[in-house]
This record gives C-alpha cells, structure tokens and sequence, in this order.
C-alpha cells in the first residue's frame, strides 16, 4: 500500500506525541514475539530431541513377510479361501531379497538398507539366564542404521567370526566386558559361544537387550535360509510413511511397515504437541492484537477534532485511515524486530543456563520469521479497526461539535 508522506509524518508524530502508550505498545508486540519465537524454537527443539531419542537409532522403514491369514478349510466357497502366491516358508522369512535391497539402494531419500536376520535367544552366564534379541547385520548398513559412531560405547565395530555387539543392558546385568565369552541358546535349544568385541547404548532397555552379529552368523546360528527384516533408515524420519506406501506397490509377497505405523502414541503426543504451541500463540497474538486495536481506537476518538481539520484541509477519508494503519504497521515492524532480538537473547541464555542436552531448542530462521510476520499482520489488521471509524469522521459535524 502506497503511504503519502504527510500521512506519514502525522503517524509518528502522533506515536511520539503519545510516547507512553507507543511505548507500551511497542514493548508488548516485542514481548509477543519473543514468547512466540521462543515457544516455537523450545516446542520444536523437544520434538526433534524426542524424534531423534526414539528413532534417530532406529529404522524408519521395515520390509517384512507378508502376514499369514488363517483359513477355513472346511468352508465350500472357494472365494473364502486366499488366494495370495506366498510361499510356506516366507510367513516367517523373506527368501528373494535381493532385489528388495537392490531396489530400495536406488531411491534417493534412502539413506541405508540393511538385510536382518533376527530372533529371540537366551543369553546365559554363571547360572543367570536373560531373554535377548539376536539381530544378523551386515557392519556398515547396520552400523549406520544404528548409528554406531555415536553409541558405540566401547570395542570396536568387528563383527567377524563369533564376534559380537552387545547391549548396554544385557552387558552390565552379565558383567561382561570386552574379550569374554558368552554362551547364547536359541528357540529351538540349540546354542553357542560368543565373544564380546563391543557394546553399545540405544538409549533405552529394551533397545539394549540385542546381541548384534554378522548376517551369515545369525542365519546360521537361527537356522534361516533367508533373512527375517529388511531395515530402511531415510533422510526425512517424516517421509518414511508415504516411502513405504510409494514403494509397497512395486514389491510382492512382503508388506512394508513405517515407524509412525509402530509409534502411533508418539505422533499423537507430538501433534498434541504442535496443537498446543498454536493455541498458546494465537491468543498471544490476539492479545497483541487487542492492545492496538485498543490504543488506536482511542487515539482515533483523542485526535478527532485534529482529523476533522485535517479532512477540511483536503485529506480525503482513505487518507485519513492511511495515518492509523502507518501507526499499526510501525508498532508491528519495529516491535517484532526488537522481539526477535530479545526471542534470540532469552534462547541463548536458557540454552547457556540449561545446556543443550537437557532441552532442545530450534533457533532456526523460520521461528523467528513466522512470529515476526504474524505480528505485523496481526498489527495491521487491528489498526484498521480505527482506520475505519476515522474513515467515517465528519469534519464539520467535529469542528461544530469541538
């Protein structure tokens, strides 16, 4: 919108006239921002720092057996019956995998694809039996998958011969360290020994009762033929669901399964979340909102006579209205720009105060943008509300009236 100077000039002389009540002004549109970028910044920090401490060790993507459903042999309709073409043996394995892997290897957005072989065994040592999973991986699929560079604790990543991984849990209930043996059973009683060549903290109890081995040692210790999983980690942990349903058509006797499919109680504390943060925001921006609305109303019924004037001078009613919208936009840009400031200043301070592995906070471009850009409108939008009624002003019926 094209402001004509004099408009301008009368906008802030009347904010320094009333330097009290602009300065109030100002310094709550700044305050908004502030609680509005810093909310954003924490709320969106926590759920990344949640994202990444439930699945950023995690697959995001799973190819599994295609699910067996029971039939009714004794029904005459043969239409009762499936008809699906999957072999007896893939209800618990996946034979043909390789060209699952070969293809998954050529999307763009996949970061990583690693065949698993994976079943329930019995850790045992000094009379104390403990329930594990045995995960057969090839190292550096898996290693990235797992992301053993940052929860690799100690030893190595050789998962070669009888060497093995083992979790924090299984690791510190046994008392195993480095070099020593273990003897491993698996469901069908048959068991081995094992060494330990590393262990490593996925960051929950149940994440660490896994005893990671190579992939030809686990098939073999498992007595599979094929594998039990392939494991997809992406570049977006939000994309995994529409990857799965974008790549499901293109595969046959298996199904694919996303991480949100598994964790429906963590997206709906998320977007309870997100839900949240928006409530709280638009209602400190209605509050912002509701002051200007307030102040410039009353200015506008402070300064009738002077409009009056102004209107008898020659300034048509868009004129007028133009000098309270200059009012509400100057409020807005100069107090948003103050509050990304002080927004900025508060993140750094509580980020220095509590450190940044206690809480997330996202000081990213776009949440100091948004709560910016929403103030302004929000300023501009309440300053026409005494643009109108200044609008509508009668110039004689003022003077006359004083």
């Amino acid at each position: 919108m094209f402001f004509r100077p004099y408009e301008v000039h009368i906008a802030f002389r009347w904010l320094v006239k009333g330097r009290a009540q602009s300065v109030l002004l100002f310094c709550g549109i700044a305050m908004g921002v502030a609680v509005q970028f810093f909310l954003s910044s924490l709320i969106g920090g926590l759920q990344l720092s949640l994202i990444e401490r439930t699945i950023g060790s995690a697959p995001h993507v799973y190819v599994l057996p295609a699910d067996s459903i029971p039939v009714s042999f004794l029904s005459g309709d043969s239409q009762a019956v499936d008809f699906r073409k999957v072999p007896p043996t893939e209800s618990r394995e996946i034979l043909s995998w390789q060209p699952y892997l070969d293809y998954l290897k050529k999307i763009p957005d996949v970061k990583a694809v690693c065949p698993v072989a994976s079943g329930q065994a019995f850790i045992e040592r000094g009379g104390l039996s403990l329930t594990v999973t045995v995960k057969g991986i090839l190292p550096e699929e898996g290693a990235s998958i797992y992301n053993f560079e940052r929860n690799l604790k100690s030893g190595k990543l050789d998962l070669v011969g009888d060497s093995t991984i083992l979790g924090m849990t299984i690791a510190e209930k046994l008392q195993l360290s480095i070099g020593d043996r273990f003897f491993i059973r698996n469901s069908l009683g048959v068991g081995d020994f094992f060494t330990v060549g590393g262990m490593i903290d996925l960051g929950s109890v149940q994440a660490n009762a896994l005893v990671f081995m190579s992939l030809d040692r686990a098939r073999s210790f498992l007595s599979l033929r094929g594998i039990t999983s392939l494991e997809v980690k992406v570049e977006d942990v939000f994309e995994s669901e529409a990857l799965a349903r974008k790549v499901e058509p293109e595969f046959s006797r298996v199904k694919l399964e996303s991480w949100q499919a598994r964790n429906a109680e963590l997206l709906t504390a998320l977007r309870s979340q997100s839900g949240s943060s928006a409530v709280i925001q638009f209602f400190v921006l209605f509050a912002i909102s509701l002051g200007i609305a307030s102040v410039l109303g009353i200015a506008a019924v402070q300064k009738s006579r002077q409009l009056g004037i102004l209107k008898a001078m020659g300034v048509d009613n868009r004129g007028a209205a133009r000098i309270f919208l200059v009012q509400g936009l100057s409020l807005g840009i100069g107090g948003s720009t103050l509050g990304i400031a002080l927004g900025y200043a508060i993140g750094k301070v509580f980020l220095e105060f509590f450190g940044p592995g206690t809480f997330g906070l996202q000081l990213r471009v776009p949440n100091f943008i948004l709560p910016a850009v929403l103030a302004i409108i929000g300023s501009a939008i309440a300053s026409t509300i005494p643009a109108r009624r200044a609008s509508k002003l009668s110039p004689i019926e003022v003077i006359r009236n004083g």
